[in-house]
C-alpha cells in the first residue's frame, strides 16, 4: 500500500491547520512523518516523504479600518459586529483571482449578502452577513489561513 501525492498534501494541510508541530501517519507499510516550526527528529531508515517547502505567512495580516470608530467602542471591533470564520481554511475576498472583492471597508451590506469565501481543501464556503450595516474593518489578508473563530470582518449595524 502507498500514499498518493494528494493524500500526503491532505496530511500537510491538516497539520498546518492544527495546533500540532509534528504528526506521524502509518498506512499499511508506509509511514510519513511531517513537522513544522522546527519540530521533528532525524531517524535511521527509509527517508520520509517530503513536500515542497511552504513560504512563511506574513508576520501580521493587514487590518483595514474605516475612519474613526464610535466613541467608547472596543478598538478590536471598530465599533461593529464581528463576522467570524466557522471553519479552518484560506480567506478569499473575491470570487476568483483578479476579480473585485465582494466588499471593502465602507461597503453597505444587507443581511444574507456574501462577504468572502473560506476555501477548505478546494471546497469554497461562502460567508454571508448576518446583519445589515456597513463594513468597518477587514481583519484578515487575502489568501491568509484562518482558524475556526478567527475574526474576518466587522460590520457597524444599520
Amino acid at each position: 500500500m502507498s500514499l498518493s501525492t494528494k493524500e500526503i498534501k491532505e496530511i500537510l494541510e491538516i497539520l498546518e491547520a492544527s495546533g500540532w508541530d509534528e504528526a506521524t501517519v502509518t498506512v499499511g507499510d508506509v509511514t510519513v512523518t511531517v513537522s513544522k516550526n522546527g519540530a521533528g527528529t532525524l531517524a535511521a531508515g527509509p527517508a520520509p516523504a517530503q513536500a515542497a517547502p511552504r513560504p512563511s505567512p506574513p508576520a501580521a495580516p493587514p487590518v483595514l479600518h474605516a475612519p474613526g470608530p464610535p466613541e467608547g467602542a472596543p478598538p478590536s471591533l471598530n465599533g461593529g459586529h464581528t463576522i467570524e470564520s466557522s471553519t479552518v481554511g484560506v480567506f478569499w475576498r473575491a470570487p476568483e483571482p483578479g476579480a473585485p472583492p465582494f466588499v471593502d471597508v465602507g461597503t453597505a451590506v444587507v443581511a444574507g449578502q456574501q462577504l468572502c469565501i473560506i476555501e477548505v481543501m478546494k471546497l469554497m464556503t461562502p460567508v454571508h452577513a448576518d446583519i445589515a450595516g456597513t463594513v468597518s474593518a477587514i481583519h484578515v489578508g487575502n489568501g491568509d489561513r484562518v482558524e475556526c473563530g478567527t475574526p474576518l470582518l466587522s460590520i457597524v449595524p444599520a
